[in-house]
This record gives C-alpha cells, sequence and structure tokens, in this order.
C-alpha cells in the first residue's frame, strides 16, 4: 500500500522541449501514485519530511545521462507499512528525518538510503544535513547503487539456494531461478505485463541467471520488484506477471513448483 503524495502539477512542456510530468508518467510506466522528486533535471515537489504514515520512499527510478552524469528522473512509491527485507534483495528505500535534535530548520533534512541484501537492509547512504536540493545529492548515488547491485548479480549469480523442510512441508522462498532450473520457465521465455486501468503494458523475458529483464533493459530479482519499478505498489507481483506463450501468470507456475516439491517431500 503507498501513501499519496499531492505533486506540484508540471508546466506544459513545447513540443519540441523537454517531455511534461504527465508525458513522464506515461512513457516511464509511473503510476499515479508514483513520487516523482525530479523529471528531466527540474525538481519537482520535494518533501523535507516522510509523509504522515509513511514508512520509506522505495526507489523506483534513478536515472542519469550517461555523458555528462545529469539527473534526469528520480521517482518512488511511498509505503505505509515496513517489509522485511527477505526475498526483496535490491529494493532500495529512503528514509527522510529532521537533521538533529535541536535544528528546527524546515529547510534542512536528514536523508538515509538503505538496501536490501541478503534478507538484511543494509546502510546505503547517509546525508545528516542537506537542503532542499536533496534529491539532486541523492540521486547519483542511488544510481550506482542500483546499478552496481544489478551488475554483480548478473555477473556471478548466487548458488542454488537450499530449500529447508520441515515434516513434509517446504518453507523455502521460491524465486524464478527454481521455477527456472525445474523447466517451468525457460531462458528468455517472453513474459508480459499489463494494467488496463493504468494504461501500461510492458514485457520482459527471463534471463539464464534467473532474473526478470524488462523491455528497457532493467533486471529485477524477483516479479515484485518489477511491478513495483513499473508504477504498481509494493506487492505480490507474481499474479500480474504471465508467459506469452500461454498465458499462464508467474502465480500459477509457482503454485505448481510447490505442489510438486511438496507431493515428492510426502512420497519421501
Amino acid at each position: 500500500m503507498t501513501v499519496r503524495l499531492d505533486l506540484a502539477p508540471a508546466a506544459p512542456a513545447p513540443e519540441d522541449g523537454p517531455r511534461g510530468l504527465a508525458e513522464l508518467r506515461v512513457a516511464e510506466a509511473l503510476g499515479r501514485e508514483a513520487a516523482v522528486l525530479i523529471a528531466d533535471g527540474a525538481l519537482q515537489a520535494v518533501p523535507m519530511r516522510m509523509p504522515p504514515g509513511a514508512w520509506a520512499l522505495l526507489v523506483t527510478a534513478a536515472d542519469r545521462w550517461v555523458a555528462s552524469g545529469e539527473v534526469v528522473l528520480f521517482a518512488g512509491e511511498w509505503c505505509e507499512h515496513e517489509y522485511p527485507a527477505t526475498g526483496c534483495d535490491g529494493d532500495l528505500v529512503l528514509r527522510l528525518a529532521p537533521p538533529a535534535a535541536s535544528d528546527t530548520d524546515d529547510e534542512a533534512v536528514a536523508v538515509r538510503l538503505a538496501l536490501a541484501d541478503h534478507g538484511q537492509w543494509m546502510p546505503a547512504g547517509t546525508w545528516p544535513r542537506l537542503g532542499r536540493d536533496w534529491p539532486a545529492v541523492v540521486t547519483p548515488v542511488a544510481a550506482t547503487v542500483m546499478g552496481t547491485y544489478i551488475d554483480a548479480t548478473e555477473a556471478d549469480p548466487p548458488a542454488p539456494r537450499p530449500m529447508p523442510v520441515v515434516g513434509n512441508r517446504s518453507v523455502g522462498r521460491i524465486g524464478v531461478r527454481d521455477l527456472l532450473q525445474a523447466g517451468l520457465l525457460a531462458t528468455d521465455d517472453e513474459l508480459v505485463y499489463r494494467r488496463p486501468g493504468l494504461g501500461v503494458h510492458r514485457t520482459g523475458h527471463v534471463t539464464a541467471h534467473g532474473m526478470l529483464q524488462l523491455d528497457d533493459g532493467r533486471l529485477f530479482t524477483t516479479p515484485s520488484g518489477a511491478t513495483t519499478a513499473l508504477g504498481s505498489p509494493h506487492q505480490n507481483g507474481w499474479g500480474f506477471w504471465y508467459r506469452a506463450r500461454d498465458g499462464r501468470t508467474l502465480l500459477e507456475l509457482r503454485n505448481e513448483y510447490r505442489s510438486t516439491v511438496d507431493g515428492r517431500n510426502a512420497a519421501e
């Protein structure tokens, strides 16, 4: 679930000029609830404190031009409830706080980044005191952290995870890689994500390392991470992605995998 943050409307862009915020949301498949803090290099609505009831901002876009390093997009989803880092490797969250107990300046903020890595939220960056341009300061670091994580994961995939069994019930967390290894998915299987109500239709495919790669090249370890990046609240994304060749959702394939493993365990 996300927390709504009212954003300042973007001024109309010239026909041949930069994209307006509304056009950018469509082009980048950002949901109506997404908080866009920087668009095409310009600061939008910049919060200096957490919105009421929010736990963190799940960063879904931190894009820069390769040549110049200019920040062109920084966006995320406000998450109302804290969620565990387990199974969410690569998720990057941002939290805002007053800079210090003695500092009452509303124009200053402390910013903290944390990365989900192997079941823990690991510190990824801390700024004790920044001004209203804090998104421009934080975005290059966020982009580096997210890019480094994806590159490392793709180049050096982790070893297959053991699946602990209690009695006849498997308690391991099932991932896309498990379905690939079991033959329920194949490398380069095309996946489709459609949300007609949001006007979103995107495709991706399964990599040889068991990741989900979007049509724009971004890589995700979980379907939920991919749906979040496409503008959906952070939630179980298994039911939103389906295999193009037969229309079966990843949730159906995961349930088949679970039934197969549980049946095998019961027979042993």
